[in-house]
């Protein structure tokens, strides 16, 4: 049995995509389900390489990179009777300077003691977007590729603790409120040196309100991990690092018309000596669309503003207009293309930014997204 919610809607991830069930007696039964992405991304320039965000160790430039966005995964949910269920979900995809690795996305054991509230224990998603539940499974997405500006700026994307999610409807008014703590990692790179972050404190806290087309969802997320920073050719700082993530995103869908917006800030405690932060950003993005058909065309504008760090001097805003079609092939296929123009010196899109340089680069990106 096939479900799927309208594209850009509430997309339901726990219960399956392109969802097959079969039972196994009164009290258990198992749904399988699937989600995958095969397309790469170029640049304009050679001299340039592109990244989506600090995780990715391989960037691509004038060169087609069909590893860069192709994934898939698989996902499993065991229920036993109406309140615990045991949800998995798999992926192998890019990680680090591995071409394709599987990892466990989530992992988590599902207790309702009441219809309108769920408690999980293990490894889940952190609501930090408007598109955290989904963000994997590209064919929930209209664009081929989220904003780098703001889906680039954290690169936390799960915490493996616990969960409490709480639903309330009012008639055609829904207000989901989420809230989780627990620990998280992830390998990430900068300046061309990859190091591993492990946060032995994550918090994340969400409220997301619906009505009708209408959606909007606040996030603050904080996680703390031991920094060390050198100060000489001996000398190092260690201090702990409290990275805090606020976003905001709205979204209206009414099944033809498409307007997204979101706006995140990532702020850092001050270093020890130095008296600034190792990163801080605040970031934006506006879109539009329309479905004509099976044709939907989406134009994007996102912007950054980095504030004064020890990755920025924060003297410059960015500003990467972008432009994505996508066209439904059949019935749980989508054919995607994508063009951006970024400036040279955008730290959200290369490895290497080129402060000194005015022009701008495009980027250019291509695939295919399914669910089964």
């Amino acid at each position: 049995m096939t479900t799927f919610s309208r594209i850009g809607g509430h997309v339901a991830i726990a219960l399956g995509l392109g969802l097959v069930q079969m039972a196994n007696g009164d009290d258990f039964s198992t749904a399988i389900s699937g989600y995958g992405t095969v397309g790469g991304t170029y640049t304009g320039n050679s001299a340039y390489t592109y990244v989506q965000n600090p995780s990715d160790f391989r960037a691509t430039n004038s060169q087609f990179d069909l590893g860069l966005d192709s994934r898939v995964g698989a996902q499993a949910t065991f229920t036993y009777g109406t309140d615990l269920s045991i949800i998995v979900q798999e992926e192998a995809r890019r990680r680090g300077s591995e071409n394709f690795s599987l990892g466990t996305e989530w992992a988590f054991v599902q207790y309702k003691p009441a219809d309108d509230l769920k408690l999980r224990l293990g490894r889940v998603a952190l609501a930090t977007f408007l598109m955290s539940d989904f963000r994997e499974v590209g064919y929930a997405q209209t664009w081929f590729i989220a904003p780098n500006e703001v889906y680039g700026s954290e690169p936390f994307e799960t915490l493996d603790g616990g969960q409490v999610l709480w639903h309330v409807a009012r008639g055609a008014l829904g207000l989901d409120l989420a809230g989780a703590y627990g620990t998280t990692r992830q390998d990430v790179q900068a300046g061309g040196v990859s190091y591993n972050v492990s946060a032995k404190s994550a918090y994340n806290l969400a409220a997301t309100m619906s009505y009708q087309s209408f959606q909007l969802r606040l996030a603050e997320t904080t996680v703390s991990f031991p920094e060390t920073l050198p100060l000489g050719p001996t000398t190092v700082l260690n201090y702990m690092d409290h990275d805090k993530f606020l976003s905001a995103g709205f979204q209206y869908d009414n099944g033809t018309a498409i307007v997204l917006a979101e706006w995140a800030k990532r702020s850092e405690n001050a270093a020890p000596v130095v008296n600034l932060p190792l990163s801080a950003q605040t970031s934006w993005y506006v879109a539009g669309g329309w479905r004509f058909g099976k044709l939907t065309p989406l134009v994007n504008y996102a912007g950054a503003k980095p504030s004064e760090s020890l990755s920025n001097s924060g003297q410059k805003k960015y500003g990467t207009p972008s432009i994505s079609l996508r066209y439904d092939v059949v019935t749980n296929v989508a054919l995607k293309a994508q063009a951006s123009r970024a400036q040279a010196d955008n730290g959200s899109y290369w490895t290497d930014r080129n402060p000194n340089s005015s022009e701008h680069v495009n980027v250019f990106s291509l695939g295919v997204d399914f669910v089964f």
